[in-house]
């Protein structure tokens, strides 16, 4: 059985947030490493509580303690899709510091992947130029891609060949991208998804959009459905079956949120998480 189809594992074209060892413990699961678990599910009910605070150990203890791969997995989602903007700075510069845990710097990427805001593409880029090329970052230009572009674009056309010139012209398109989308969306501090504004009804919208059989929309679904279930605590597991998106079922649930009561209270470029709003830098 391989670590993504793993039971403890939440896969976002499985269980997600609700992968049932999150809620409760599940001793035949957590195999000696139960202390790591209680970890994981009590920042995780603080932060579906509202209770943001209690993330400040996150980072910490990844670096510190977490060594099964599902509960590493599990807090850079929880970090990315629920931490403070200060809980993410610091996460910011732990990469930049982190000469000597590349695979942590390079894991965490997602966290900042996840939390879309601006700033995090020049962190994203000094674990992409310190390590490549290399197995750590192969992964680490779909986050540039789900924050910064619409479709496949200049972000997504990383380097297939392993010389300087090749990273140095992906660096240079890549950083016309960027300074275009500060920009456009005004700064550095902005939560930015697919080179637009983030919004949870956007977000919504731009999954409608994306359920069309072509590649880049296949590629996309995943990462729509993590966004979404973390921002409105939904239970979305019925969005894949067998690891196969359920395109009807998605469009059925999505279409009866935005036509509901709860859609128009999330405010357009915030970040929530089970419907909690997270607070931003002062």
């Amino acid at each position: 059985m391989s670590i993504k189809s793993h039971p403890s594992v939440m896969s976002p074209r499985e269980r997600g947030y609700f992968t049932p060892i999150l809620w409760k413990p599940q001793p035949e699961l957590e195999r000696g490493d139960e202390h790591e678990w209680a970890m994981v599910r009590a920042w995780f009910a603080a932060a579906r509580g509202g209770d943001f605070g209690e993330l400040d150990d996150v980072l910490d203890a990844y670096v510190e303690q977490l060594r099964d791969p599902a509960t590493r997995f599990f807090a850079a989602n929880l970090l990315g899709d629920a931490g403070t903007d200060s809980q993410l700075e610091r996460v910011e510069a732990f990469i930049d510091d982190a000469v000597f845990d590349p695979t942590s710097a390079s894991e965490l990427c997602r966290s900042l992947g996840l939390w879309g805001r601006l700033s995090a593409v020049r962190a994203i880029l000094v674990a992409y130029d310190r390590w490549w090329p290399g197995q750590l970052v192969e992964g680490i230009p779909a986050y540039f891609v789900t924050m910064l572009e619409p479709a496949y674009g200049p972000a997504a056309e990383y380097p297939r060949e392993e010389t300087d010139e090749a990273f140095f012209a992906y660096e240079a398109r890549l950083g016309a991208v960027y300074q275009d989308r500060l920009e456009a969306l005004g700064g550095p501090h902005v939560y930015a998804m697919h080179g637009e504004v983030f919004g949870v009804r956007r977000l919504a919208e731009r999954f409608l959009e994306l359920l069309d059989r072509e590649r880049y929309s296949m590629m996309m679904r995943p990462f729509m459905r993590q966004r979404f279930e973390a921002s409105t605590g939904i239970d979305c597991s019925d969005f894949y079956r067998n690891s196969d998106s359920c395109a009807l079922t998605i469009a059925a649930r999505l279409e009866a949120w935005l036509e509901g009561p709860d859609a128009p209270r999330f405010v357009p470029g915030e970040r929530y998480f089970f419907g909690h709003r997270i607070p931003r830098s002062p």
